[in-house]
C-alpha cells in the first residue's frame, strides 16, 4: 500500500471508497470489502480516501469521536489497499460537489468504480449525496451503495457507538466495533492513592476523546506485554477530586514495574459497576478487592 497525505493523479483507473471510517467498525470493514472485490474483480486500484481532521472538527462542531487520527489511519493501513489518501480536509472543504466528482474523482482518481454508504454526502456545505452522484455518473464511473452492517437488531454506525461509548455500554459498543473499544495513552505520575490503598495504578493521560465512565474490565498492552486489568475511569469522589475532571486509572494485579512514560493501550472488555462515592478509603479497598475477583484472573 502507498500511503499519500496529498492528492496526485493515479496512473490507471481505480475503485474508490471514501468516508471518515471513526472508529473503523463493522459498516466500514462491509465498505472496505466491497470495495477489494470490486477492485479485484474489475483489475482496478484498490483506493480509499479519507481526511484529517474529521469534517465536524474542521468546522467547530461539537462531536467526541472514537478513534484518534493515528488511530484510524493504523486500522486503514491493514487493509488490502494498493493507496490510502489521508489528505488535510481542507484542501476540499470548499469544492462544490460536481467539482469534486469532475476534478478530484474523475480526472484525479481516475475513478471507474465509487462505494460509499448509505449517509455518504460530500461536497461544500455537505451538498452532495448519494442522489447527486446517481446524476453525476452520467455513464462514466459505477456507482456502489455499500450495504448496511446490522447487529443486535441495530444499524451499525459511528454516532451509536459513540453514544453507547459515552454512557459506558463498552460490552455493546464492543460489538458493533468487532473488537473491544481502546484508548492509547501514556502513564504519568497520579497522587499515590492506589497504592496507599494496597492497589497501585497506572495513571494514563489519553488524547481520546471518549473516555467511558464507570469501573471496567480491561486489558492493558505495555511494553509488548498484555495484562488483565481493573479501570476506573471518573473523579475520584470518595476523596472529592470531581472538580479536577475525569481520570483514567487502571489496577494490574500483580505488576510492579515502574512504568512512567510508556505508552500504553488500553481495551475495554466489560462494565463492572459505576463509580460512586464510598464512606471512606477503607470501604473503597473492600470494593475493589470484590472487582478484582470479578474479574476471574
Amino acid at each position: 500500500m502507498r500511503l499519500r497525505t496529498r492528492l496526485e493523479r493515479l496512473a490507471g483507473p481505480s475503485a474508490v471508497a471514501i468516508g471518515n471510517f471513526d472508529g473503523f467498525h463493522a459498516g466500514h470493514r462491509r465498505i472496505i470489502e466491497t470495495l477489494t472485490a470490486e477492485a479485484q474483480r474489475r483489475s482496478l486500484a484498490a483506493v480509499v480516501l479519507t481526511f484529517r481532521p474529521h469534517p465536524r472538527v474542521f468546522f467547530g462542531q461539537p462531536i467526541r469521536l472514537i478513534s484518534t487520527d493515528a488511530q484510524r489511519l493504523e486500522s486503514l493501513r491493514r487493509q488490502a489497499l494498493d493507496r490510502l489518501f489521508f489528505i488535510d480536509f481542507a484542501a476540499v472543504a470548499a469544492c462544490p460537489a460536481r467539482d469534486f466528482v469532475a476534478d478530484i474523482l474523475l480526472r484525479t482518481l481516475r475513478l471507474s468504480v465509487l462505494v460509499v454508504g448509505g449517509d455518504f454526502r460530500f461536497g461544500r456545505d455537505r451538498e452532495g449525496d448519494l442522489a447527486t452522484l446517481r446524476r453525476e455518473t452520467g455513464g462514466r464511473f459505477t456507482l456502489i451503495q455499500a450495504p448496511d452492517v446490522e447487529i443486535d437488531g441495530c444499524r451499525v454506525a459511528s454516532s451509536l457507538i459513540r453514544k453507547q461509548l459515552a454512557a459506558g455500554a463498552v460490552r455493546q459498543a464492543g460489538r458493533l466495533l468487532e473488537k473491544p473499544y481502546f484508548i492509547d495513552g501514556r502513564v504519568v505520575r497520579g497522587a499515590g492513592r492506589g497504592r496507599t490503598l494496597g492497589f497501585p495504578t497506572l495513571n494514563i493521560a489519553s488524547e481520546n476523546a471518549i473516555l467511558p465512565p464507570g469501573v471496567f474490565h480491561t486489558r492493558v498492552d505495555i511494553a509488548g506485554a498484555s495484562y488483565p486489568a481493573l479501570t476506573n475511569i471518573g473523579c475520584a469522589p470518595t476523596f472529592g477530586q470531581a472538580a479536577q475532571g475525569p481520570r483514567i486509572e487502571t489496577h494490574l494485579p500483580g505488576f510492579r514495574r515502574m512504568v512512567y512514560g510508556r505508552k500504553v493501550r488500553l481495551h475495554f472488555i466489560d462494565k463492572i459497576r459505576d463509580e460512586r462515592k464510598f464512606a471512606g478509603a477503607g470501604e473503597l479497598a473492600e470494593q475493589i478487592r470484590r472487582d478484582i475477583a470479578s474479574l476471574a484472573i
